[in-house]
């Protein structure tokens, strides 16, 4: 019989379920802290590219609050608001 080895299975979650919930874990081969959080359906997990514990769960914990956005990923950009000045700039191209 062989001995286990103990991993850590330390892990955090904050937000509630069904709506806002997001949860931190050390990546196995990195030890680089993961967030994950569910976006229309889909799982979606990013790194923190650090490994500082109490960083970590500040940082849930305030994603959760939506008080910053998810990491590394680029926000969608707005497009301005169409003016007449543009819409005839545009047909004089043309």
């Amino acid at each position: 019989m062989m001995a286990r080895t103990k991993r850590s299975r330390r892990s955090y979650g904050a937000g509630e379920w069904g709506r806002n919930r997001v949860r931190i874990f050390p990546d196995p081969k990195t030890g680089l802290f993961q967030i994950e959080w569910r976006e229309n359906g889909r799982r979606l997990t990013r790194s923190l590219q650090h490994r500082d514990w109490r960083r970590a769960k500040r940082q849930a914990d305030q994603f959760a609050a939506g008080f910053i956005d998810a990491p590394n990923v680029k926000a969608d950009a707005k497009p301005e608001p169409l003016t007449l000045e543009k819409l005839l700039k545009s047909t004089e191209r043309r």
